[in-house]
Order: structure tokens, then C-alpha cells, then sequence
């Protein structure tokens, strides 16, 4: 059986220590990214898993690798967080096959408990 794995792409700084913990603790594979073919690489190539992308750097790349995520793999969950409140860009997400997308007000910190509740229960 597959370990489950995160995939990241554009987390940094207190986020992305809150994921290393959250992997710690619950025991999934966290594969940190900064270049969008790695991620989409490790997407394709170690199912299953769940992505946390966060929009800001480069829109056009990052809605298309989530596009592309929902095309080609549905069974892959999406996690897309915004840092500033953008309800147009948060729809977006959405129509474009988010599973869930977390823009303030919402707090960013709700991630661990959505990847709590996505990844499945690992044993001792």
C-alpha cells in the first residue's frame, strides 16, 4: 500500500513549518516544491495525494497546474490557499476543481485540520 504524500507548491516560512509538524505527527509524506514540474512530476508519478498550492507568483502557471491536477488526476485532493482576501480569484479556484480553498478571512491555519480529515489514519 501507497503511503500517502502532500505535495506542496509555494509554501514557505510559518506554513510550511506547520506542515513538517503536521506530517510528523500524523506520518504522510510531505514533498515540498518551489518549481511547478517538479510538483506536477510528483503528482503524476506517486499517487495518491493531496495538493497545497498557494496562488500569488506566477496566476496564470498556478490555475493552470490546478486545471491540469483536476483533469488528469481526480483523485488527487486540492487544497488552494490565497494570502490576500480575493473573492473572484477564490471562485475561481473553485470552478476550477479545488477541493477546498482557504483566502482570509478564512484562517490558513484550518489546513491542519482539512489534511487531518482528507489523509487517511496511519498505524504505529
Amino acid at each position: 500500500m501507497q503511503q500517502t504524500q502532500v505535495v506542496t507548491l509555494g509554501v514557505d516560512g510559518v506554513l510550511a513549518e506547520r506542515l513538517r509538524e503536521l506530517a510528523q505527527a500524523k506520518r504522510f509524506r510531505l514533498r515540498e516544491t518551489s518549481q511547478q514540474s517538479a510538483c506536477a512530476n510528483l503528482l503524476q508519478t506517486s499517487p495518491p495525494s493531496v495538493l497545497v498550492l498557494v496562488l500569488g507568483r506566477d496566476l496564470e502557471r498556478e490555475l493552470g497546474l490546478l486545471e491540469q491536477v483536476h483533469a488528469s488526476l481526480p483523485g488527487t485532493a486540492t487544497i488552494v490557499i490565497g494570502e490576500a482576501d480575493n473573492p473572484v480569484l477564490a471562485g475561481l479556484a473553485w470552478e476550477l476543481g479545488a477541493t477546498f480553498v482557504l483566502f482570509p478571512p478564512t484562517p490558513v491555519e484550518w489546513i491542519g485540520d482539512l489534511l487531518s480529515r482528507m489523509l487517511p489514519e496511519v498505524g504505529p
